[in-house]
């Protein structure tokens, strides 16, 4: 009762400190939940299951936390993996395209989901046979079709390409493998 007492006159004084009648309604708020603490404290002792109910919230509370990292690591292997795969796929592509006789200055990947898309820049004019040669190898090897390959020229040593993928995200987001 002393402790119920204590707490209603620092409460009522405390109100009285607010500057600014708006944030009443918080403090409430706040002073209430303290008091159902303070009012189911003694309960919890009575029945002896104080200790247990913070040990059973201290264990969920570890194992969320586990399963939380466990689900930030599986995530992020999936993108360095992504990664590799967009970096292991433009170096055969720069191989394909040496074999076809284009000279690539570089290359971008790009991975969404089972769709794999791809941007070249060329440094010369490619003729129809070496295109349909790379196409045929490009198809063959990972499924990347017309729709998801874009061939751009070199302009005067300057890269032509507006650093957007096949796929429409930008360069900027580190989803391109290839272009820096």
């Amino acid at each position: 009762m002393k402790n119920l007492a204590v707490f209603y006159i620092l409460f009522t004084a405390f109100l009285h400190l607010i500057p600014d009648k708006k944030y009443e309604k918080y403090v409430r708020l706040f002073m209430g939940l303290m008091l159902i603490c303070m009012m189911s404290t003694p309960l919890v002792s009575l029945l002896g299951k104080g200790t247990e109910i913070m040990e059973s919230f201290h264990g969920n509370y570890r194992a969320e936390s586990e399963n939380l990292v466990q689900k930030e690591l599986e995530e992020l292997q999936i993108i360095c993996m992504k990664q590799g795969y967009e970096w292991e796929i433009r170096r055969k592509i720069m191989e394909a395209a040496e074999n076809a006789g284009i000279n690539l200055r570089d290359a971008a990947v790009h991975i969404e989901g089972e769709r794999v898309s791809a941007v070249l820049c060329v440094q010369e004019e490619v003729t129809a046979q070496q295109e349909r040669g790379l196409m045929d190898a490009l198809w063959k090897e990972w499924g990347i079709g017309e729709g998801e390959l874009e061939m751009e020229f070199t302009v005067y040593g300057e890269n032509a390409v507006d650093r957007t993928s096949a796929a429409g995200t930008s360069a900027g987001s580190g989803s391109h493998a290839g272009f820096s």
